[in-house]
């Protein structure tokens, strides 16, 4: 597995083309088994788990994510906050949660197909982030 798959990293997207037609991003240049639009309404909080073996791109279409990550067994908390045009890469076996502090809408490309079935075998739960514990992470 190359490095770019072993932590959360934000992703150059890479402009291919600006003509006087418009422009192409590129955003995903990897293989990918699902693409879903999400909607995130505000102060809402999403994730908190960590996948065995699934990996996603998250790209902000706009609005804003407060994304958490750390190691399984770990207790250092990694914090950045992910703008309007930003990607964001999430690895297998990172614990990650995402607090939407406005009303925010992102493109995921995932590793897997995302049907329950296969989601819910790949997905481990866990207690991270919520609205007991925001406020302290959110002032690291």
């Amino acid at each position: 597995m190359s490095d770019l798959f072993k932590n959360s990293i934000l992703i150059k997207n890479v402009q291919r083309n600006k003509d006087k037609r418009g422009e192409i991003l590129s955003l995903v240049n990897t293989g990918v088994q699902n693409v879903s639009i999400i909607k995130c309404n505000k102060n809402s909080i999403r994730s908190n788990h960590y996948h065995l073996k699934d990996w996603h791109y998250m790209y902000v279409l706009n609005g804003k994510i407060n994304y958490f990550y750390k190691k399984i067994n770990s207790s250092i908390v990694n914090y950045k906050i992910i703008k309007q045009g930003d990607n964001i890469f999430t690895p297998p076996k990172e614990i990650h949660a995402t607090h939407f502090p406005i009303k925010t809408t992102l493109i995921v490309c995932s590793k897997n197909k995302r049907n329950k079935s296969n989601y819910e075998k790949d997905t481990v739960r866990v207690d991270f982030i919520n609205k007991n514990n925001l406020k302290k992470f959110l002032s690291m």
